[in-house]
């Protein structure tokens, strides 16, 4: 890397010329006072002009994986050169940046801390890199490559549970109504031809004086298609537009990797299905493997192919599925497919991903003041936005209320504790009325 006179020594230089042709047509040898700060500074520049070329900096990303809410490190450095960098890094979407506006400044090394607080691919480009001596002499200008940062959901999803739903009792590690190979006792019988020895009971064969068995339920596992919907990303934001929440998006995506989480640890199969084009779907699978591709599924996918289009409809599901939907649940066509699922015999859970605060009128304190506030308001830009979401919102509950009765348990996702609401939504959810050929959301049977 070649360095340039940098812009003070340019002035200093233009200055002195000008200040010594001043002195050759006025003959006033008192100006030489004048120019001599001037000419101090360029003959100091002469002298600690560099040698040769100097090393390139460095660019490096602390790391290229994490998951929302963790800190990676953006460095650029130039060591044993002695040189001053000038970091400037754009902040992106959904991120924090440490220092506040993202420039930074160090000798031979330089770093801006960046805080993702969105899932998916960011590229972090920064801005040219600017070097220069101690002195501020000598500059020159460098344009670092572009990283790729991979974030994954946040780290939310809890543990493996003891009490999992099983909507038609055939689960991985639980009792199931099927007598087979299993760890579950069942009851003890009379000895058939065909049983294992090894599950003979001596102690009731010794009481009795018949051999008996013990019958076991089979252990079988569940099949768990989580479905997230992207087909829009609402959020509440502020009077310049700025995001004060997570978006339905963000919730939706955080939902279906808690939940996806904690029946993989479960050891059910799972799959992934994406009603809209941002995520993508995953083929039922299980194991860490699996859980592995749900988390580069879900870190892997691009925030800007959000766009309203077909919606991707469900082609397979076995009857006893379990089917976790998480969505806003706005959209008819949403709605429609959940019902379908039902139809098809599938145990269907709604997480309704809307952000709390849309469509929350915010109170108002009453007064001269605050009528004339209210009046005021009345002649800005879209300022009926609240009352259509509120509006919105009631037509929604309608709707969601339509669902419960039609036996499709609805839970708002409050984060990891709201799993036990899950729980106890599907065990309510198995006694519901079954939904009858026909029904629909709006409508009775």
């Amino acid at each position: 890397m070649e360095l340039r006179p940098a812009t003070s020594l340019v002035r200093a230089a233009l200055l002195t010329g000008l200040s010594g042709l001043l002195v050759l047509l006025t003959h006033r040898v008192e100006l030489l006072v004048v120019v001599a700060p001037f000419l101090t500074w360029c003959a100091l520049g002469v002298a600690r002009r560099p040698a040769g070329p100097l090393p390139t900096p460095t660019s490096e990303l602390g790391a290229h994986r994490l998951h929302v809410g963790e800190v990676v490190e953006q460095r650029v450095s130039a060591p044993g050169s002695g040189l001053l960098l000038e970091l400037d890094l754009p902040a992106p979407a959904r991120g924090e940046l440490d220092p506040p506006l993202g420039a930074a400044v160090g000798v031979e090394e330089a770093v801006v801390r960046v805080r993702p607080q969105r899932w998916g691919r960011h590229l972090l480009q920064p801005r040219e890199v600017r070097v220069s001596d101690d002195w501020n002499l000598w500059s020159g200008s460098w344009t670092p490559p572009a990283s790729s940062l991979t974030v994954a959901p946040g780290r939310d999803a809890p543990g493996g549970g003891e009490a999992i739903p099983h909507p038609v009792g055939l689960v991985g590690t639980h009792p199931s109504r099927s007598r087979g190979e299993g760890s579950s006792l069942a009851e003890v019988r009379r000895f058939q031809v065909g049983d294992r020895l090894r599950r003979i009971n001596w102690r009731v064969t010794s009481r009795t004086g018949a051999l008996h068995t013990n019958a076991t339920t089979a252990d079988r596992d569940t099949d768990v298609l989580v479905v997230v919907d992207t087909l829009a990303d609402l959020a509440v934001t502020d009077e310049e537009g700025r995001s004060t929440s997570d978006s339905s998006l963000d919730i939706t995506v955080l939902a279906a990797a808690t939940v996806a989480e904690h029946y993989l640890r479960l050891g059910d199969r799972v799959g992934l299905h994406d009603l809209g084009w941002v995520i993508g779907s995953v083929p039922t699978g299980a194991g860490s493997r699996q859980r592995a591709v749900l988390v580069e599924q879900l870190a892997g996918a691009s925030v800007e192919r959000i766009a309203r289009s077909r919606l991707q409809r469900i082609r397979r599901v076995r009857p006893g599925s379990l089917v976790v939907v998480c969505s806003p649940l706005l959209d008819p066509d949403v709605l429609e497919e959940v019902l379908r699922l039902v139809h098809r015999g599938a145990a269907v859970l709604a997480v309704d991903t809307l952000p709390a605060g849309l469509g929350r009128l915010p109170s108002r304190a009453r007064g001269a003041g605050a009528v004339l506030d209210a009046l005021s308001g009345r002649f800005r830009a879209q300022r009926f936005w609240d009352e259509a979401w509120a509006l919105r919102r009631l037509e929604r509950d309608v709707e969601l209320a339509q669902l419960a009765r039609l036996g499709v348990p609805v839970v708002a996702w409050q984060g990891m504790e709201s799993l036990a609401l899950v729980v106890a939504a599907l065990s309510a959810g198995r006694t519901a009325p079954r939904l009858a050929r026909g029904s629909s959301v709006g409508g009775g049977a």
